[in-house]
């Protein structure tokens, strides 16, 4: 009977320790991966660099250097959006215009506020 229980009680921590340790990777993109990474400054109006170009299947980070107010990137099409930082995987070609993640002037200068990420 006592080693029923010390058995469980190992399958148990076991367990545990297992959905501890993935609770921590999640998903997002690895220090030890190959990461192409980019800086952007982002200001009124406008990003520079304002494009980016990447190859499909690439590991992107792309460090968001905001120099007069809080801008950021927001790519809708691929469900990308981040103010400091944006991390992703290139997992699908073609040209995705980016946007000012947060409201930062009139409407026509903040709508005007854009950048290309090219996917190869």
């Amino acid at each position: 009977m006592d080693k029923k229980y010390i058995l469980i009680g190992f399958v148990v921590i076991l367990v545990l320790a297992v959905f501890f340790v993935k609770s921590f990777t999640g998903n997002s993109i690895k220090e030890n991966e190959n990461i192409k990474e980019f800086e952007v400054n982002a200001f009124r109006f406008g990003y520079s660099p304002d494009s980016v170009t990447v190859n499909l299947g690439d590991k992107v980070r792309i460090k968001i250097n905001n120099t007069d107010t809080l801008h950021g990137i927001r790519i809708p099409e691929l469900g990308i959006k981040g103010n400091e930082v944006v991390e992703f995987s290139a997992n699908k070609t073609g040209e995705f215009t980016w946007y000012c993640t947060n409201y930062c002037g009139t409407k026509d200068e903040h709508m005007s506020m854009q950048g290309k990420l090219i996917v190869k």
